[in-house]
């Protein structure tokens, strides 16, 4: 894919200054300016590949990868059935819905590595105390097993090291809907929720209101969060008030979000 147009309901413009750019970046942005009427999420893109912009500019790859990295240039990166692996390019470092789900991915990833540690530590207690009750305790030996596969990389992230934030297709869709029905008290909620006591308290409700079914979810799983929104910010509100983290505007403020959220149903 070399740059592809595609021209949509216009998206607001929003003037970037570019007069103090040179060389390549003044002709990307150029470019960008003039030709990115592809509209996606609310903002108007230059649609292509590193390489297409590339061969069109008449430089190097690795200098417009390079290039974009900078401002004015914010960049992202798509998968389609129609056009395969390309990015979309623009002017501004406003983000966009997908960067909301990226950035929620890594807050997901994070506290899922976080609620491992404290499950390594939980987990072999309630073991020992079920094993001396006499009662089943082989399927948490193997709940801690592979709960301590997943502590090289926590050790990783504390020590500041890189580590992978992939996540399965559907998890992507998932998080994608809590940004849309959390907006910006998703990625509070999302870490409150993945921590070893969020988690806990929000299965808890979440059964208390026959929201889930009889399968209890050991580890911090999306599907339920996704679906129960209204549950999962009057779990954060909840921690947030017993540990005074929230004050009383935001409380009224989440109350009424929470009430907005919750089904006709359950109200």
């Amino acid at each position: 894919m070399a740059i592809k147009i595609k021209v949509q309901k216009p998206a607001p413009s929003t003037v970037i200054a570019i007069e103090h750019l040179k060389g390549t970046a003044r002709r990307l942005a150029e470019l960008v300016s003039k030709h990115g009427n592809y509209e996606y999420e609310g903002f108007k893109w230059l649609q292509g590949t590193f390489g297409g912009i590339a061969d069109h500019l008449g430089v190097n790859e690795k200098t417009i990868e390079r290039n974009v990295q900078k401002p004015p240039f914010h960049h992202i990166t798509r998968q389609t059935a129609e056009d395969g692996k390309h990015i979309l390019l623009k002017l501004g470092a406003e983000p966009c819905e997908t960067d909301l789900v990226f950035r929620l991915r890594t807050t997901w990833v994070r506290g899922l590595l976080y609620f491992n540690g404290a499950a390594v530590q939980a987990w072999p207690i309630e073991a020992t105390k079920a094993k001396h009750a006499k009662l089943p305790y082989q399927r948490l030996l193997k709940r801690i097993e592979k709960a301590q596969e997943r502590l090289p990389e926590l050790e990783k992230l504390k020590a500041g090291e890189d580590i992978s934030y992939e996540v399965q297709p559907r998890e992507m869709g998932l998080l994608r809907e809590c940004v849309k029905r959390l907006d910006d008290d998703a990625f509070a909620t999302v870490a409150c929720i993945a921590s070893w006591n969020g988690w806990h308290k929000f299965m808890s409700y979440a059964k208390t209101a026959d929201r889930v079914a009889d399968r209890y979810y050991h580890w911090p799983t999306l599907g339920p969060i996704a679906a129960n929104p209204d549950i999962a910010l009057q779990v954060y509100l909840d921690i947030g008030q017993e540990e005074g983290t929230i004050g009383i505007a935001d409380s009224a403020r989440l109350t009424a979000k929470i009430a907005s959220l919750t089904p006709s149903s359950a109200a």
